[in-house]
């Protein structure tokens, strides 16, 4: 190596052959600069005294400088030497990024979901994060609006919907279809299942807000396809505003079994399916996500376990 080498690390616009420098040196010549002493350098280095002696002899020769001089009591740096080792050390730092293969934890993680399903998955979620990425901050976001321009500014990780069209830059994954029940108060009419799915339009329909009010290239909730078609419909902002009328009203609610067994057992309310004619359809949702997040692994994780949830309940 010639005797620029110090120049050459000082402007990284020159040139610089990497291939006849032997990066192990980097290794030595750290442990050199922050003990100062071949001995304690060579022991943190698993190395003998003479090898280490040897490695600082090419060292000097290929800096052209003495890097160590004898004090007093010790070796002291060189003003070259001082200059190096915080270069050397990001240096390092930088090599043990690349080949240590751990993954960068995001900042934070936002996840856009109806709400139906944020009952289920957002305290599982926060304890996902709890347990794999604690400096990481979940944002759950409630309601599927201009989620897909969100995701391509970054400012939405994650969104569960159905996206009839996504751009260029997108995975879609279809999860499974999932079982759906009907969801009605204690005594309804309907609750023995004696009632055909394709009847219960005799009954109030409700529509939760966020389930029609789409527009091109936008995802929605897909609750809207699993609502009995009748003369009444009544369109209510929320899950638990629904689940409160069909508490005290004879509204049918159609959801898939998870969220529906979570609203049962919260307001005290009945499942049933139809025992004659057509069953309600299964409920079908998709995971979208931008490229950028592919290949990251708390990510895919994210992606397993809300999967394995839903499906799961």
């Amino acid at each position: 190596m010639s005797s620029n080498l110090a120049h050459q690390i000082e402007d990284p616009d020159d040139n610089f052959d990497l291939g006849g420098f032997d990066l192990n040196l980097l290794l030595v010549l750290n442990a050199l600069l922050r003990f100062r002493n071949l001995t304690h350098a060579g022991k943190e280095l698993q190395l003998s005294q003479p090898a280490t002696s040897r490695a600082l002899i090419r060292l000097r020769q290929m800096f052209n400088d003495d890097l160590l001089m004898r004090g007093n009591r010790s070796f002291e740096l060189t003003p070259l030497a001082k200059a190096l080792a915080p270069k050397v050390e990001a240096a390092l730092g930088n090599i043990s990024t690349i080949f240590n293969g751990r993954i960068q934890a995001p900042e934070r993680f936002s996840v856009a979901m109806p709400d139906h399903l944020g009952l289920l998955l957002v305290s599982n979620l926060s304890g996902y994060f709890r347990e794999v990425s604690p400096t990481t901050v979940f944002i759950p976001v409630v309601g599927l609006s201009n989620v897909i321009s969100q995701m391509e500014d970054g400012r939405i990780d994650l969104v569960l919907g159905i996206a009839d069209d996504t751009p260029q830059a997108f995975f879609c994954r279809s999860l499974p279809p999932v079982p759906t029940v009907c969801l009605s108060r204690e005594g309804h009419p309907a609750a023995n299942g004696k009632i055909a799915y394709s009847d219960l339009g005799q009954f109030l329909s409700l529509r939760i807000s966020s389930t029609y009010n789409t527009g091109f290239g936008e995802a929605y909730d897909g609750l809207e396809a699993l609502r009995p078609r009748g003369r009444q419909t009544l369109t209510v902002p929320d899950i638990h505003t629904a689940a409160r009328l069909v508490q005290e009203t004879d509204a049918i609610l159609v959801l898939p079994v998870p969220s529906a067994r979570f609203l049962a057992q919260r307001y005290g309310l009945e499942t049933f399916v139809p025992l004659k004619g057509v069953k309600p359809a299964p409920y079908q949702i998709s995971m979208v996500w931008h490229e950028r997040w592919h290949r990251n692994g708390i990510h895919a994780g994210v992606r397993s376990m809300i999967a394995s949830y839903i499906l799961e309940g």
